[in-house]
């Protein structure tokens, strides 16, 4: 590593403006001439409208609810007398699956006067948080398939001769896919309603559980693509890049905020030579490995590495939990383990990066020294190292990384600070300082003007990035704001038009990346 002191202030956080003015206008370019290289290519984004849990869920169940199979549990002659009673409306949670995500099933029998079946009917059952197929008579009659709509009543229009004199099978299946779910309105809002007149269903119905969310999950997004993506194995002969390579970062607010300067990408971009390989930053702010929280619908860890076609991951935990102390270290690496293993489903290609020293902070007295919070680092490190040499993977240890003058507040870094861990890194990966991103200008920039004009288009596709996978308005596009009239084209009949927007961005990441690489070429001897 070459130790001389680089010319950059360590409180740098953004580019100069004329910077990104230029950055900005080469990537116009870009975006405005088609590039003879654009072929298909294995790091193509699926996108949400084509790859959604909104589309996936009726294949899932279909693949995997025992009871949906030839809709059995919603027929007449299907035999529930072993099941169970639960009293509705009521979230099902409350009422005897306590922690319950998944398929429900529920059946109830209703006598029907027969002069009520020549008429016009409707059967009301609610909200149903959060998605229902309903049956009468193992007839389809209704249903809300899609996210979204846990807040609308269900009011499905009978047709004459759906309803018979006398007895009368009702069958809902519900799917939860998180937080409380059920038949859960009000008593008054179940009923068959003929005009005037109505039979009232509040009161107890069969139930069983279906099939629950894990295993719902487990099934492969191959149901709406071509296949299942091959997953690849461990590294052998130490790190290397191939074509058409993913790299996935995941870790908490240190890894989202690493997109904002580019460096460690830029210089892993240089590293794979003239390979074709593309970047996602999957990164949340205060992601620890014992929790890990996502809007309404986003998505597994498993599905939203799919969804790009990871190859390998690079993950960065440790430096949050390590503030808890040795005490919860056992704690910590069996929490990892639950994570690694689902990364482990993806690709087997997975890099571990361990916390940097907390620095002492300097010109605020209010702020915390985490300094003496330095020795659980080590151990936290050293807990990482070991669990990386145990399953095969490769770990970049950063434990030992000088960081004064690196941080903003003691554990944030600055642009130095994310550059230097940067550098760090890719000598670690490659065994080899990356020798033209070894010193950076004072405005934060590579005095290689070669690779900060890739570094700025880097930074731009990674706006363009976090604007596709993190919307502003997340839950009107997906998540539970579906329903509302905002969410919807004025026009009746048009589609949604806020995920299409969202997936419009698509091209242009990808347009980037190309321009991306033919810049990185032009540098490649």
């Amino acid at each position: 590593m070459n130790s001389r002191r680089f010319p950059i202030s360590s409180d740098v956080r953004r580019t100069p403006a004329l910077a990104v003015l230029i950055a900005s206008l080469t990537i116009c370019v870009g975006l405005a001439v088609a590039d003879e290289t654009d072929a298909p290519r294995k790091g193509r984004i699926i996108p949400r409208g084509a790859a959604s849990e909104e589309l996936s869920w009726p294949q899932r169940i279909a693949a995997a609810d025992v009871g949906s199979k030839d809709d059995a549990w919603a027929q007449t002659g299907f035999d529930d007398g072993d099941w169970k009673a639960m009293k509705l409306p009521v979230h099902f949670e409350n009422a005897g699956l306590p922690g319950y995500d998944g398929v429900v099933w529920f059946r109830k029998i209703v006598d029907v006067p027969a002069e009520l079946v020549a008429t016009r009917a409707t059967l009301s059952l609610g909200p149903i948080d959060d998605m229902d197929v309903t049956w009468i008579n193992g007839r389809r009659v209704g249903g809300y398939e899609a996210p979204g709509a846990h807040f609308t009543p269900r009011n499905y229009t009978l047709t004459v001769g759906v309803l018979k004199p006398g007895k009368n099978l009702i069958a809902v299946r519900v799917m939860d896919h998180g937080a409380p779910g059920g038949i859960a309105g009000k008593p008054g809002q179940l009923a068959i309603r003929f005009g005037k007149q109505s039979l009232p269903l509040a009161g107890p119905w069969k139930y069983r559980a279906g099939a629950d969310l894990a295993t719902l999950k487990r099934v492969s997004l191959s149901v709406e693509t071509a296949g299942p993506l091959p997953t690849p194995g461990p590294f052998t002969n130490g790190f290397e890049l191939t074509d058409d390579d993913v790299v996935v970062f995941t870790g908490g607010t240190r890894t989202l905020k690493q997109d904002e300067f580019a460096y460690l990408e830029t210089m892993l971009i240089h590293a794979a030579g003239k390979k074709r390989v593309y970047f996602r930053n999957m990164g949340w702010q205060a992601d620890t490995v014992y929790r890990r929280q996502r809007p309404r619908n986003f998505g597994t860890p498993i599905e939203q590495l799919e969804r790009v076609g990871a190859t390998i991951v690079v993950a960065t935990f440790g430096q949050m939990e390590a503030l808890d102390g040795p005490g919860r270290l056992s704690e910590f690496v069996k929490a990892y383990e639950v994570a690694l293993d689902e990364f482990d489903q993806r690709t087997k290609r997975i890099i571990l990066v361990t916390p940097t020293p907390f620095e002492r902070p300097h010109g605020n007295p209010h702020l915390p020294d985490l300094t003496k919070h330095n020795d659980a680092v080590t151990a936290y490190a050293s807990a990482i190292r070991d669990l990386a040499t145990r399953r095969g993977y490769l770990c970049v240890d950063l434990s030992k990384l000088a960081t004064d003058g690196l941080t903003r507040d003691g554990v944030h870094l600055t642009a130095a600070g994310h550059w230097r861990v940067a550098l760090e890194t890719v000598t670690q990966l490659t065994q080899q300082t990356p020798v033209s991103a070894d010193a950076l200008n004072r405005d934060g920039a590579f005095e290689n003007p070669k690779w900060e004009l890739v570094r700025q288009n880097v930074l731009a596709k990674n706006r363009l990035w976090h604007q596709f996978r993190r919307p502003t308005n997340w839950s009107f596009a997906y998540g539970n704001r579906q329903h509302v009239p905002s969410s919807h084209d004025h026009r009746p009949g048009k589609p949604r038009w806020f995920p299409l927007e969202v997936d419009a961005i698509i091209p242009a990441i990808e347009t980037t990346e190309d321009r991306i690489l033919k810049l990185r070429e032009e540098n490649t001897p």
